[in-house]
């Protein structure tokens, strides 16, 4: 379970409308999945729930994180959520976790450094098809 104050925001919230109905975690798996794969850049996905508590009143929230099937625990993992209002969805994409690598500059080579700004450009891309 992802704490919520471990998320930073990491682009604004994309809205769908009229059918918001139909915008899951699923769904966006499915759309990413496809574009990743034709993008030739490797991705994994997990679900998983985000625990909030505000004015003392614990909330539990679904959320789908996207992260690099090779590297789970050392890159910046992308968690999805989705908030409904009617037949409205609005989709957040925060980041969580940390690089250990792009943080310590003795831990990597610069070529290995490289190739992990650009799996995030990739993604960065890709994350393009979910705006509405």
């Amino acid at each position: 379970m992802i704490n919520a104050t471990q998320l930073r925001e990491l682009h604004p919230i994309y809205c769908y409308t009229p059918k918001g109905d139909t915008v899951t975690f699923s769904s966006i798996k499915r759309l990413l999945r496809k574009t990743a794969k034709v993008s030739g850049v490797p991705v994994a996905f997990a679900f998983d729930e985000i625990k909030s508590e505000k004015s003392g009143v614990a909330t539990v929230e679904d959320c789908l994180i996207v992260y690099h099937p090779a590297h789970r625990h050392d890159y910046i993992n992308i968690v999805f959520r989705i908030r409904r209002e009617g037949d409205t969805a609005y989709i957040s994409k925060n980041e969580y976790g940390t690089s250990q690598y792009l943080s310590d500059t003795d831990n990597r080579d610069e070529k290995e450094r490289e190739a992990e700004k650009q799996y995030y450009s990739a993604l960065h891309l890709i994350f393009n098809f979910l705006k509405c």
